[in-house]
């Protein structure tokens, strides 16, 4: 599950935006939300996304059919730092050398993949490997 940890701007609270959501999503409190390309709903982020929003700030579930009143507070990534969970499998921890310049791309919707950097978006500016998390200001994705 990511969180808002602070703005870059110098701005004291986050930014809230209200969006549709997609059908037939289960979207929990703290998920990475991206924007369907077919659809124009809030879907639950996967890896490699290129049209990242924010974080999910509360849970909700649709079904087949969705209307407007399926909609959800979203937590913006832009100038946002957000603190995600992190996994890899043969890299299995940070580093100074990992700080500002790698990016690393999204396990899916709630964590960072250490093993990917192909197309990453997570770019780590502060890190806790005995939690195994790391703050990360989102790099790409659409800028509102």
């Amino acid at each position: 599950m990511a969180r808002f940890i602070e703005m870059i701007d110098g701005r004291n609270q986050a930014v809230v935006k209200y969006f549709n959501v997609g059908a037939n999503q289960t979207i929990k409190e703290g998920d990475a939300l991206q924007i369907d390309a077919a659809t124009g709903k809030v879907v639950v982020a996967a890896g490699g996304s290129t049209t990242l929003i924010g974080v999910a700030n509360k849970d909700i579930t649709t079904g087949g059919t969705v209307s407007s009143k399926d909609n959800i507070g979203v937590t913006l990534f832009k100038n946002s730092v957000f603190r995600f969970p992190y996994a890899g499998t043969t890299k299995t921890s940070l580093t100074e050398a990992d700080l500002y310049t790698t990016k690393f791309d999204l396990g899916g919707k709630n964590s960072i993949n250490l093993d990917d950097t192909t197309g990453g978006m997570c770019q780590v500016i502060a890190y806790d490997n005995t939690n195994k998390t790391a703050d990360v200001v989102i790099s790409t994705g659409l800028v509102f």
